[in-house]
């Protein structure tokens, strides 16, 4: 969903069309191997991002940023504001632990294709990397794209996909995406 408050509220998924045709032969391509990005945000009046989601699940800390709408309207504009620190009250000490998505790599070094989207609502991108993993960009939009080799990282916009190609390392330790 790419309308108003339709991304705010929740109203988004995805949807994985895959070739009939295998693309390419050495790479392993499960739809499951998707991540959805958005952030959260404590009301709908309150436009300051509480914690980003990945696949829904997200977290949040002791604090949060507040604001009045003008410094908000402001900081997303990449003009600076300031922010007051306040107790954040969906925070609980006793369960910090979040449950993200854990992708399992059945195959150690072999290559995983991985769809990347952004249901962000905000227009601020999210930079996305994967602990000590180079990867390739191959699509973006759905629409296949020269290969972009070597990437350490990927700017993600609001309604942005992207394909990526990452080859795993023979003796796997867990990366995490940040």
């Amino acid at each position: 969903s790419h309308v108003g408050a339709q991304r705010t509220n929740g109203a988004y998924g995805a949807l994985i069309i895959k070739n009939k045709k295998k693309v390419i032969d050495d790479v392993i391509d499960d739809a499951a191997n998707t991540l959805v990005l958005q952030e959260w945000y404590e009301s709908s009046t309150n436009q300051v991002p509480v914690s980003i989601l990945i696949n829904g699940a997200g977290r949040v800390g002791p604090t949060q940023n507040t604001g009045e709408d003008e410094a908000i309207s402001n900081h997303l504009k990449g003009n600076g504001s300031f922010f007051n620190q306040t107790e954040n009250k969906h925070f609980n000490p006793e369960n910090f632990a979040t449950n993200y998505t854990v992708f399992h790599v059945k195959q150690p070094g072999k290559s995983y294709r991985f769809r990347v989207i952004g249901a962000i609502s905000q227009n601020f991108p999210l930079r996305v990397s994967i602990d000590d993993h180079k990867f390739t960009a191959i699509a973006m939009d759905s629409l296949n794209i020269e290969p972009v080799p070597d990437l350490t990282y990927l700017w993600l916009a609001a309604g942005e996909r992207y394909d990526i190609e990452v080859q795993t390392k023979k003796r796997y330790n867990s990366g995490r995406l940040r």
